[in-house]
């Protein structure tokens, strides 16, 4: 059996206790962190975000700790079961990163010129926001902006489906049509059935893209302020599949996006 490190404390059963109730939005806001699971997801993240605590077993420490020297006096050693309880995850992770969730920023911005921003109405998977977040980041998106009622990016499912995502893209919960309505000049995209045929549309470089909940789509609100309609039509229009699921739909959304682009400047 590895011995535990004399220079890094065990990690308290009050901390332990606390951490396992970050799986709950009510408690990741209430002491105003999140968590990280698995070394993937903390390579990623870490330097990101403002640093609470790192959990580790030895053999991890001691594998990885010249990667993180810096932050040794925040490194503490748990055992595999001590790992379990905290993490969501069904198999026990090696390495639990705790951080303090950033600072909200609820005021309605004026957008910068030239820039694609993508909405979010309404979206309840946590895998399906943390696939378009990802996918924002591949198109080089920086900046998404989430209806109050959009599920939170940091349950411990999102943020693993971001991939390390979350450390590059900026996420914003706020009020949609209030965002909308700050900034007239922008052009507003939404997926619709009487939208214009993505294929055969030139979008701009700039401009917001709004991406509806799972089951509802768009939200009435929304609908109506939607000025650029588009749809993404099927190969075969007499055989397909009823609807596209919203994050491959934000994929393909997304990539017309940047080939018009491409195609605009050459």
């Amino acid at each position: 059996m590895t011995s535990i490190p004399n220079d890094y404390p065990k990690i308290s059963k009050a901390k332990i206790q606390l951490y396992a109730k970050l799986e709950s939005k009510k408690f990741r806001s209430k002491h105003h962190m999140f968590i990280a699971q698995g070394h993937k997801s903390v390579i990623d993240t870490i330097g990101a975000f403002n640093l609470v605590n790192i959990c580790a077993t030895p053999e991890w420490i001691n594998a990885n700790i010249s990667s993180f020297e810096a932050y040794r006096n925040l490194i503490s050693s748990a055992s595999p079961q001590q790992l379990k309880k905290m993490s969501s995850l069904k198999n026990a992770p090696d390495v639990i990163a705790v951080y303090w969730l950033p600072d909200d920023d609820t005021g309605i911005p004026k957008l910068e010129k030239d820039k694609l921003y993508v909405l979010i109405d309404g979206i309840q998977d946590p895998g399906n926001l943390g696939s378009i977040l990802r996918t924002a980041d591949w198109f080089g998106i920086r900046d998404i902006f989430a209806s109050p009622d959009t599920v939170d990016i940091y349950n411990p499912k999102a943020l693993m489906a971001t991939m390390g995502s979350l450390a590059r893209v900026r996420i914003r919960y706020l009020n949609l049509p209030d965002l909308i309505r700050t900034n007239p000049s922008f052009p507003v995209y939404g997926t619709l059935l009487d939208g214009c045929d993505i294929y055969k549309t030139n979008m701009n470089a700039s401009g917001m893209v709004v991406f509806g909940n799972e089951g509802q789509g768009l939200s009435p609100e929304i609908r109506e302020l939607i000025d650029r309609p588009i749809l993404i039509p099927p190969f075969n229009p007499a055989s397909h599949a009823e609807s596209l699921n919203v994050g491959a739909a934000a994929a393909v959304v997304l990539a017309e996006f940047r080939r018009s682009q491409i195609h605009n400047t050459l």
